[in-house]
């Protein structure tokens, strides 16, 4: 055991930064590539089962239609490739190491592209099959942390869990990854370092692991291990050094809803430097045991660390592959473009927070002052009122008149862009706002790309109003769908956003709820008052795929029962309150208080 793991920290050793390199651009790449496919897929199979979210609710039925099928399995080829050429990048890597080899992150990719495109030429699909488990094993703690953030996957695992059976399938389906988990590496090695055949690799890993495999599930353990503490102390030393520079620095009112962003910043940075740890330690305790016991004779020869490829159907199939990854490269890039440069939206609905009219108590109501604001209170979205001027511009704006705001009892509808910019709309609110005019939705919209999301209520204004339209088409002009979601009183409003853009999304605002939400696909959410909502309702409108928005929801008891009920938006005044009450996590929250009171 002692041997096995210095010669596993000589692996390590000896390509640790370049192999680190390449674990860092490969995962930084591909990761945000597939969660955009991802994305892009499951929005696609959630238009062809009628859905517009995905719920705990809805799940099962979505999973049994076909085109989810055909997604799942399309995503499961593509995941069995990317897992291949990442093993094969790795055994590339620590085969150079066995040689004394120093290989660039360049070296290391290609010798993964060219070794997949062998295995892909010699139909060796088992390979992918064998090394899923080992990736599943190696990973479940990361992924089970990551799933644990996603509500409705998370209430689905708790459900299932409550089963009699389930348990112990979970606990015999882990105990058979583990099984196979010893011996999938090894057969990898096999495979792609010394050109077995799948059942030559398989039976001399068998032959490897006779009598040792306490001792090489103990290696593996204890290397895992060792990432998972370094991890877990990363994430605490940070988060320690976050909450004092909150403490030190951030306004008072802000304080926790900033150390529960960054913090959750933290558990994502962790979390992705955790699996590269997890699978490099793996892999070089792997490469110990094999060149230890399997190929003792091993050469330092340059030729056998696998690259170049020996022949031109080789070279052939590494370009093919090669060509592959660049076009998904070039496709995303211009996706990014397009769509914005987001990571992903949601996958999944999950709680979030909606500032009512932006932050409209700390800043008036529908001005760029209040969206700033909220922008820097960390809302998820920022819920506007829009209406159309005399002369067609569209400006935000709740009530018909003047009279409340700026004092004047004149109708928006009345007035033309020009007459509007004579009122400031500041003053009443605050003195330290006086001059705050009213600003048109383009000016916003331009101000938010890429920054925060919006819910633009379009104000009932007649059937004949050009309104719907104009607000489609800024919004369309600017790429923005993805950012922005429009809300009204008007279903035949939203029936003709829809027309315009069927994949923008609209809510349907209620004061109460009744009856089955049967609004076709002119809704994809209900937008109610928050005293309406109850857990029959929430139940109901999610089988039908749509979410819930509350409003406006404004004290600390009514945010903690719509979030029980798993209400997919919280419409509020006091996005920072609101943050505190959906987010809060009571380690972070006792942390913060400690601090406080030492730096008071």
């Amino acid at each position: 055991m002692k041997t096995l793991t210095k010669e596993a920290y000589q692996m390590i050793r000896q390509n640790l930064g370049n192999v680190l390199l390449f674990e860092l651009l490969y995962r930084g790449i591909v990761l945000p590539v597939c969660l955009r496919l991802a994305n892009r897929g499951l929005r696609w199979t959630l238009a062809m089962a009628g859905y517009s979210y995905l719920t705990a609710s809805n799940l099962a039925g979505f999973l049994r239609q076909p085109w989810t099928l055909a997604m799942m399995l399309a995503f499961g080829v593509i995941g069995l490739l990317l897992v291949e050429l990442e093993a094969a990048a790795l055994i590339t890597a620590f085969q150079g190491s066995a040689c004394q080899q120093k290989l660039t992150p360049f070296h290391i990719f290609r010798g993964g592209v060219h070794k997949t495109a062998e295995e892909i030429g010699r139909r060796n699909w088992r390979l992918g099959m064998i090394l899923l488990p080992h990736y599943l094993l190696v990973n479940l703690l990361p992924v089970f942390r990551c799933l644990s953030h996603i509500r409705p996957v998370n209430f689905v695992i708790q459900e299932m869990m409550n089963h009699e059976r389930v348990p112990l399938f979970v606990t015999a389906f882990l105990f058979l990854c583990a099984k196979l988990s010893l011996t999938a590496v090894l057969v990898g090695f096999g495979c792609i370092a010394n050109q077995d055949t799948f059942p030559v690799a398989r039976k001399k890993a068998r032959q490897l692991l006779k009598g040792k495999r306490w001792q090489a599930a103990a290696l593996l353990l204890a290397c895992n291990l060792a990432a998972a503490l370094t991890a877990v102390l990363a994430y605490a030393l940070s988060v320690f050094a976050a909450a004092v520079f909150v403490v030190l620095f951030a306004e008072k009112n802000l304080a926790m809803a900033v150390l529960l962003s960054v913090a959750e910043e933290i558990e994502r940075s962790v979390l992705f430097a955790w699996g590269i740890l997890l699978i490099v330690a793996d892999f070089a305790a792997c490469a110990a045991m094999y060149y230890r016991y399997g190929c003792q004779q091993y050469c330092p020869v340059r030729q056998q660390a696998g690259y170049p490829p020996r022949g031109s159907a080789a070279r052939g199939r590494a370009v093919a592959v090669a060509t592959v990854l660049l076009i998904t490269g070039f496709l995303y890039i211009l996706d990014m473009i397009h769509h914005g440069f987001t990571l992903t939206d949601d996958l999944f609905a999950k709680t979030q927070i909606t500032a009512h009219r932006g932050s409209s108590r700390s800043a008036p109501e529908n001005t760029m002052a209040a969206i700033a604001a909220a922008m820097e209170e960390m809302a998820d979205y920022v819920e506007l009122d829009v209406q159309l001027t005399s002369d067609g511009v569209v400006v935000l704006g709740h009530d018909a008149t003047l009279k409340r705001v700026a004092g004047i009892n004149r109708s928006i509808a009345s007035m033309t862009w020009q007459e509007l910019q004579e009122f400031e709309v500041g003053g009443w609110f605050s003195p330290e706002f006086s001059g705050e005019k009213i600003p048109m939705l383009e000016e916003v919209l331009d101000y938010c790309k890429g920054k925060i999301n919006l819910n633009i209520e379009i104000k009932n204004v007649g059937k004949e109003s050009l309104l719907p339209e104009k607000v489609v088409r800024l919004i369309l002009e600017r790429g923005m769908e993805g950012q922005c979601v429009v809300s009204s009183t008007s279903l035949g409003y939203l029936e003709q956003v829809k027309l315009l853009a069927p994949g923008l999304r609209t809510g349907y605002i209620l004061s109460a709820a009744y009856g089955d939400f049967d609004f076709g696909e002119k809704v994809d959410f209900i937008s109610i008052r928050a005293s309406f909502v109850n857990h029959h309702m929430v139940e109901k409108a999610h089988f039908r795929g749509m979410a819930v928005h509350a409003w406006t929801v404004n004290s600390k008891s009514e945010m903690e029962r719509l979030r029980l009920m798993e209400v997919d938006n919280l419409i509020t005044d006091y996005p920072v309150l609101a943050r505190e009450i959906v987010y809060r996590e009571e380690a972070t929250e006792t942390l913060l208080e400690y601090l406080q009171m030492v730096f008071r």
